[in-house]
């Protein structure tokens, strides 16, 4: 009896999550496209190591392709990184369309008016300015966008973005500053007195029928406009789909057909690449419309072939994603069937990891210790190690204050636990290799994937981290 009710929670758990997708799966074959070719592309994901999390493609309302590489699973809302700026675009468009915002013609400081203009060049930028990177403030991503991190160690991020000196007029040229996109969300929240995640549910995400999302803010209460949204793949999938549809969802107008036509190149970037109301265009690919983040996190919209594609990761190179559409395409032959081959390589890439039994090195004087580190780049304060019935665990002080508690995966086999911020999954897996404690730490819902090693010394504790996303090293001395 038990065993019956444990199946019937467990279909209504799969029902559940099934009845907010609202395509059918499809073989690739029956939509024109190589299963063959997408298992290759797979394939060679997996050979090169990559660290992808997710690949959806959906063509003519129908999934041909759903993979989760283990341990991420398509239900975990993901970071979309600067994905989020293309979501602030539709926001903003909506918010013009219900009448909160006039038009993004409008004057910024309009919208700020308890601020001094100290520059008369302020008076010159408009919303419009800010959604197509062309403010003109002297900010860009060079040197690992500076300025945002320059602006988050500040009180009043607008004061601070405000004061920012002008490398030319508002509207002149592009240059890549994920500050404009804060100050859209300062205005979307000042213009509709609502957080923009509040906003979002209550026009967007709800009558998409979202799953559950979330939305880093500040100490002021207002979202990350840039970045640190997060949300399931699907979702963000669904917005690809209004891409498509003018803005319509199951005949219902939801962005304004209007403000998507003004998706459009406006300001040159590099060789064939464009940028206009917060989209990537490209000259080579007129009908393609990208949301492009950090780390992996991408949206590809292909009007001509009424196709999206969805991919999530941990630091990978995601440009090539539309080729492995535009590939399988070009090579589906009708009489050839590959399907059954895709569909056991989409339930390889989800069987977990079998581990290795491996020497425990842990001493009692390693454990229920706490080492404190230096301020470091990590934002980690202090770690301690405790054994627990099943696992040992790995606690981490975090310098926002948070702490995390994490089963450590011994034996090299991925456990899942929680993030602090907001609950969602992080893996670890972790083993001893001559006197040393590798651990891996995968922030799954999150892009960063880090490999620290542990080297016990007398006391103290000689902490290595490598930054597999970022590419960077961090070595540091814990006592």
């Amino acid at each position: 009896m038990k065993n019956f009710l444990l199946l019937l929670l467990l279909n209504s758990v799969v029902n559940c999550y099934c009845q907010k997708n609202p395509w059918k799966i499809a073989p690739p074959e029956a939509q024109g496209m190589s299963s063959l070719t997408l298992a290759n592309g797979i394939k060679a994901l997996q050979q090169a190591g990559t660290n992808i999390h997710s690949l959806l493609i959906i063509r003519n309302n129908q999934v041909v392709l759903d993979a989760a590489f283990y341990p991420y699973r398509q239900q975990y809302a993901h970071d979309l990184a600067s994905v989020t700026k293309s979501v602030m675009s539709l926001l903003i468009g909506i918010a013009i369309d219900k009448g909160f915002i006039t038009s993004e013609q409008d004057a910024v400081m309009k919208y700020f008016p308890e601020y001094t203009i100290k520059n008369d060049t302020l008076k010159l930028l408009t919303i419009k300015d800010l959604l197509s990177m062309a403010s003109g403030f002297q900010c860009s991503w060079a040197h690992g966008e500076k300025e945002l991190e320059q602006m988050q160690q500040q009180v009043d991020w607008a004061g601070f973005m405000f004061a920012l000196p002008f490398s030319s007029k508002p509207g002149e040229r592009f240059s890549y500053c994920s500050g404009n996109f804060y100050l859209l969300a300062e205005i979307l929240q000042r213009a509709t007195k609502m957080k923009c995640h509040e906003f979002a549910k209550k026009y967007l995400f709800n009558v998409l029928q979202f799953g559950t999302t979330y939305w880093d803010e500040n100490k002021q209460g207002v979202n990350h406009g840039w970045g640190d949204l997060y949300m399931r793949p699907y979702d963000l999938a669904k917005l690809g789909s209004l891409i498509l549809n003018n803005g319509k969802w199951n005949g219902k107008q939801v962005v304004a057909s209007t403000w998507l036509q003004k998706i459009q190149p406006q300001y040159f970037v590099h060789k064939t690449e464009s940028y206009g109301y917060g989209w990537w265009l490209d000259s080579e690919n007129p009908h393609e419309i990208q949301a492009m983040g950090r780390g992996g996190q991408r949206m590809f919209v292909l009007k001509d072939k009424n196709t999206i594609i969805v991919a999530t990761g941990g630091g990978f190179d995601a440009g090539d994603m539309d080729n492995l559409v535009v590939n399988a395409l070009a090579d589906y032959k009708p009489k050839e069937n590959h399907y059954a081959e895709l569909q056991q390589l989409v339930k390889q890439l989800q069987l977990p990891d079998t581990g290795s039994a491996r020497k425990n090195n842990f001493s009692a004087a390693m454990l229920n210790k706490t080492y404190r580190f230096e301020k470091n780049d990590l934002e980690i304060t202090a770690f301690r190690f405790e054994k627990g019935s099943n696992d040992y665990y790995l606690i981490l002080d975090l310098e926002d204050g948070g702490k995390q508690r994490m089963a450590m995966g011994m034996g090299n086999r991925y456990v899942i636990g929680q993030e602090h911020l907001f609950g969602l999954p992080v893996a670890l897996r972790s083993y001893w290799e001559n006197n040393k404690l590798h651990v891996e730490y995968n922030s799954l819902s999150s892009i960063n994937l880090y490999k620290f090693t542990f080297v016990f010394n007398n006391g103290s504790v000689d902490f290595n981290a490598e930054d597999i996303t970022n590419k960077r090293k961090v070595s540091l001395k814990a006592r």
